[in-house]
């Protein structure tokens, strides 16, 4: 049995609070992850982030995730699921957990996605977020917090995240 999980953490030029709030409001949400969404940071509340708004409804994005746990400014847990091309396992749902711990005036922000099956498919999952978590979403955050937030019609590319 492989108990594979996704590991990662991310240092963030600003307070816990201020990170807290980019992950648990819907301002927060759509200043640096994607350009729509409808969160409500309670157990059980949606947790659907639309990285692509105009697509029809079932390939927005996150839709159907709920939030499964809430501790203000330390621990945010939510489903999530795969993205459209994984056509046959679209609606399975892992399990995400961020932590947030205050380093200095500064926030270490750890990722930890677990939940993954044994699978070709699945397997093509786990690198597809992989890349996405570690070289696009947290370091977009990161680009927020120095930068203001993003502007969804020229976002910033891989190669000016990973220059920051």
């Amino acid at each position: 049995m492989d108990n594979k999980q996704l590991e990662g953490s991310i240092l963030l030029p600003a307070p816990v609070e201020t990170v807290w709030n980019n992950w648990t409001t819907e301002y927060g949400i759509r200043s640096f992850l994607a350009p729509d969404c409808l969160v409500v940071p309670e157990p059980n509340g949606p947790f659907e982030i639309y990285f692509r708004p105009d697509a029809p409804q079932g390939d927005k994005g996150t839709e159907g995730c709920r939030v499964m746990a809430v501790m203000p400014h330390d621990l945010l847990s939510f489903s999530w699921n795969f993205p459209p091309q994984c056509t046959h396992i679209r609606h399975q749902k892992t399990h995400v957990s961020l932590r947030f711990e205050a380093e200095g005036m500064a926030t270490r922000l750890h990722l930890l996605q677990t939940g993954w099956a044994n699978d070709k498919e699945w397997d093509a999952g786990y690198e597809f977020f992989r890349d996405e978590w570690f070289n696009l979403l947290l370091p977009r955050l990161r680009w927020r917090l120095l930068h203001g937030p993003v502007n969804w019609q020229q976002p910033p590319s891989r190669e000016e995240l990973q220059q920051i």
